[in-house]
């Protein structure tokens, strides 16, 4: 049982972080792509394979065509136009000159594998595996989404009055938030609470409670310990109660949905107000986060608007 709302992911839920936020192509998507490239190559780019059967029902047939149509109904065009999009950003950065070195590409990949999986590239290939990605495709990807980073960058303002000025707009996201730092024992019942408080006051020790009486195995043999946590962490009743307490203070029994807890505040950390010249990098890379998404969404719509397409499978 845990007080804090938010679960430490596993490693499958570390799989939603494999792909950096400003990464423009799902996991899903290069699953969907493989899949219909792979059934235009056997299928459609093969004509001693039009209408070979993919399989029989009974003796009834059904045809590599028939396969191929109903694959790219179920999605067929967003996958092409998936495709079509990646090869305009290709064109595009090879017009500007932009191009990814495999140090580059190296570098980038072993960023994901350290911030998302601890640096464990067992991890990292168990993920690929589960959702059938192999590591080229997941390196072109990768390139991919670096060539879309440097294609934008080469349209926004990264100077310092455009960096103040988003600073000025959203400078509270910068500042250091109140935290305070704390131990709590978690017990069924109210009484329960009471006689603990009342062992607490009597001079018995905090951390030799926690580990015989708590109901909070994630802590019970660190005394409890939750170290530093900011507002919105736990849930609302011990929030409310451990920010109250004053540093040393002890709580009374504070109900929540996982029964009752006795709060002690180990310390505190006021909140401090950022200021521009302490923040301006993580400024401008809060700025260029923000602005990618944007600039490429419109660069996208301007490429199709100028690019000769012609849909051949309609």
């Amino acid at each position: 049982m845990k007080v804090l709302e938010k679960e430490t992911r596993t490693v499958n839920e570390r799989l939603q972080g494999l792909l950096k936020p400003q990464f423009l192509l799902s996991v899903i998507a290069v699953l969907t792509v493989a899949v219909i490239i792979m059934a235009i190559v056997l299928i459609q780019d093969s004509p001693q394979q039009q209408g070979q059967l993919a399989a029989t029902v009974n003796g009834e047939p059904i045809t590599g065509d028939e396969l191929f149509e109903a694959m790219y109904a179920q999605g067929g065009q967003e996958v092409l136009d998936q495709l079509i999009t990646r090869q305009l950003i290709a064109q595009e950065a090879a017009r500007e000159g932009l191009a990814i070195s495999d140090e580059e590409l190296n570098e980038e990949i072993r960023s994901i594998i350290d911030e998302n999986f601890q640096g464990q590239d067992e991890d990292f290939e168990k993920v690929l595996e589960y959702y059938g990605i192999t590591y080229d495709a997941f390196r072109e990807d990768t390139r991919l989404n670096l060539l879309v980073r440097e294609v934008a960058m080469l349209r926004i303002d990264t100077s310092e009055e455009a960096a103040r000025k988003y600073f000025e707009e959203r400078g509270h996201l910068f500042d250091l938030p109140e935290e305070v730092e704390a131990r709590h024992i978690l017990v069924e019942t109210e009484a329960e609470a009471d006689e603990i408080i009342a062992l607490l006051e009597d001079g018995a020790e905090f951390a030799e409670l926690a580990g015989e009486y708590s109901m909070d195995l994630s802590n019970k043999d660190e005394g409890g310990y939750l170290g530093f946590f900011g507002r919105g962490m736990m849930v609302p009743e011990f929030e409310e109660a451990a920010f109250s307490l004053g540093i040393g203070e002890l709580s009374g029994p504070v109900e929540t949905n996982f029964g009752f807890h006795i709060i002690e505040v180990l310390g505190k950390i006021e909140e401090e107000k950022a200021l521009y010249e302490d923040v301006s990098e993580q400024v401008i890379e809060a700025m260029v986060a923000d602005k990618i998404p944007v600039v490429i969404s419109e660069l996208i719509q301007l490429l199709y608007e100028q690019a000769d397409i012609e849909y051949k499978l309609e």
